[in-house]
């Protein structure tokens, strides 16, 4: 006679589904990937003329204090020296700095001499934040609303005429005080043969004026500074997305987002008979022992 079945009781604690532990050479999980561990800079390389002015007269200054406090010490142990009735210690001696012979240098940045950048100081004024140059390169750094004030001048002034916007990009930088994001426009002029960088560094939420009013062809740079950055433009004819569905979560170009992505593409590896695409995902995630030897048909 078979046992009856006892139900069980209303009081006992319900037992938590186990998930199956896959089996296998290699166990994949894909959150756990090393690709998306995020390790947020904590430093901003942006250039700046002005930055590097602060940090050599820093320098300067600490090494002047690390000077001082050499020849205080040398006084102190002279003093006792002499009242114990030893020899003096030897002065110190102030380090020189060594001689770089070496033909690759730094390309630090440089007081802004060109009549482009003077030209752009004069005309909007305060605006104008920051010139300098940099391995031959012109930037303006403006400040964040006048920028088609100063496109329409780039455009339109006889003295500068650039005809062309080259390229229209941005840069994330999450340990930045005061901003988000840096928006450069690259600016050509084919008759002059020049090349010119403007640059504004916008908060996170602030949308900058379009471009496209003065350089239509801004129009498909602005979306996927859009699509990947999450920056929107005012006056922009289109503002959508470019390159991934307008449902997508998260902008890939910012620094919090993870390289492998946030899960939208995960596939069934199911699918995959031949092995090829779970082979590769394997790979990147950094869990593959990848074979050296040649099978050989015996």
């Amino acid at each position: 006679m078979a046992d009856p079945i006892v139900p069980p009781s209303p009081t006992a604690p319900a037992v938590p589904d186990v998930p199956e532990v896959p089996t296998g050479p290699y166990v994949y999980d894909y959150a756990a990937s090393p690709q998306r561990q995020i390790v947020m800079p904590k430093t901003v390389p942006l250039p700046s003329y002005r930055t590097y002015v602060a940090e050599q007269k820093a320098a300067a200054e600490a090494d002047e204090a690390k000077w001082k406090k050499m020849q205080a010490d040398f006084e102190l142990a002279k003093t006792k020296a002499e009242a114990e009735g030893k020899d003096a210690p030897k002065p110190p001696v102030r380090p020189v700095p060594r001689k770089d012979d070496n033909d690759l240098k730094t390309p630090w940045p440089l007081e802004a001499q060109d009549a482009d950048l003077l030209r752009l100081q004069e005309c909007l004024g305060a605006k104008v934040e920051e010139i300098f140059e940099q391995a031959g390169e012109l930037t303006c750094q403006l400040e964040k609303g006048s920028i088609l004030e100063a496109l329409r001048l780039c455009r339109q002034d006889v003295q500068l005429n650039y005809e062309m916007l080259a390229d229209q990009t941005a840069t994330h930088y999450p340990a930045a005080t005061g901003f988000a994001f840096s928006v450069v426009y690259h600016l050509t002029s084919i008759s002059r043969r020049k090349r010119l960088r403007l640059r504004i560094l916008v908060p996170e939420g602030f949308t900058p004026e379009s471009a496209c009013a003065i350089y239509p062809g801004a129009n498909w740079m602005e979306r996927e500074i859009f699509d990947m950055l999450g920056i929107r433009f005012a006056n922009h004819p289109d503002m959508t997305r470019i390159l991934c569905p307008e449902d997508w979560e998260g902008y890939p170009l910012r620094k919090d987002y993870p390289v492998v992505g946030l899960g939208q593409r995960d596939i069934s590896f199911r699918e995959d008979r031949g092995g090829m695409i779970e082979r590769i995902a394997l790979q990147k995630a950094g869990q593959l022992g990848i074979n050296l030897k040649v099978p050989k048909a015996d």
